[in-house]
């Protein structure tokens, strides 16, 4: 690629250095021309209308690319399942999810793209529950021409990859509900848990099919689960999660199903934990900051349950950078930093 001083008439298939200015006194001032246009035959006559006898042009190389096209190429190397790719302005190419799910991203593969000369590529964080239609990452190459070498290295990456962004649709559970707590059990003091996940389950397109509240008895507490299991997608069991005498929520869900973590580093969330029954049905233990804060862990391995994840205990593990909630008054989640690590 090389600039140079052309004659309009020789000046087709050529890429303008800078913007053309079109001035109708009067009337109005402004872009006839962006940078980085290529010229066309058809734009001859109004380049001389223009005043213009010669234009600064880019030469473009055999293996030069227009940042048009790279950006179309990236958009297409970026776009996996249920999202697709805006036309390109200024080279840089948006994408769009086309569904209501769970942003996913190949992190690994986004940083390769961006050490690629003259490659940009950004999305919004790794797991973001995006809606329809919502922007979730944007690509575009910095020059007005890329070499082509440089999009056979991020084709290559993506076909190692696999996918870098992608959406995954939420999936209509049904979930059921077990609520342990003597104190509730018997009436003596009113649930909190019910509404508060009813909502969350609900907010992604899950429906509670089954409830059930039951006393702080270990076999009781197991002969639910296996109901609930029996009839539902996914098994929520709130309360007497902590290590008090009378907490033997977590020995219940151990003697039903393998426990992939207990204990997380969230907070607020701590003593969570994740469990999956031989058939793969999730067994979602939530201690007792679950009905009373705003956002705890669950909000962050809820959404990619309710996708269609299987949660792994590394996961979780990898939820303790950004795991710490500001507590900020009013709650900003999501547009926080919680789960953003």
């Amino acid at each position: 690629m090389k600039s140079k001083k052309v004659k309009v008439e020789d000046a087709v298939g050529t890429i303008l250095c800078h913007d053309i200015t079109e001035i109708v006194p009067g009337e109005k001032k402004g872009r006839a021309f962006k940078k980085g246009h290529k010229v066309t035959a058809e734009d001859i006559d109004k380049l001389r209308r223009l005043g213009k006898n010669h234009l600064q042009v880019i030469d473009m190389d055999k293996d030069d690319v227009h940042e048009d096209e790279a950006g179309i190429f990236l958009g297409k190397i970026l776009a996996g399942r249920n999202v697709e790719a805006s036309e390109p302005s200024e080279s840089r190419v948006n994408l769009f999810s086309t569904v209501n799910g769970l942003l996913k991203v190949n992190v690994d593969a986004l940083i390769a793209l961006n050490t690629l000369d003259d490659v940009v590529a950004s999305t919004l964080p790794n797991y973001t529950i995006v809606g329809k239609g919502e922007m979730i990452a944007g690509t575009k190459v910095t020059p007005l021409t890329v070499k082509g070498n440089i999009l056979k290295e991020a084709d290559k990456i993506r076909r190692e990859a696999g996918e870098i962004v992608s959406v995954l649709p939420f999936k209509p559970l049904k979930a059921g509900l077990v609520i342990t707590g003597t104190e509730v059990y018997k009436g003596l003091i009113k649930d909190a848990f019910r509404p508060v996940l009813t909502e969350k389950i609900e907010r992604l397109g899950g429906t509670v099919t089954f409830v059930s509240f039951v006393p702080d008895d270990e076999e009781v507490i197991k002969s639910k689960i296996l109901e609930a299991a029996a009839e539902c997608d996914v098994v929520l069991v709130s309360g007497g999660m902590a290590v008090d005498a009378d907490d033997v929520t977590p020995k219940a869900i151990a003697s039903v199903s393998e426990v992939i973590k207990y204990g997380s580093p969230v907070l607020p969330g701590a003593m969570f934990l994740m469990a999956y029954m031989k058939d793969d049905t999730p067994v979602i233990g939530i201690p007792a900051c679950g009905m009373y804060a705003k956002v705890t862990i669950l909000d962050l391995v809820y959404p990619r349950v309710a996708a269609g994840e299987k949660i792994r205990k590394e996961d979780i593990i990898r939820l303790a950078n950004g795991g710490l909630c500001r507590r900020c008054e009013p709650c900003h989640y999501p547009n926080c930093s919680f789960g953003r690590g």
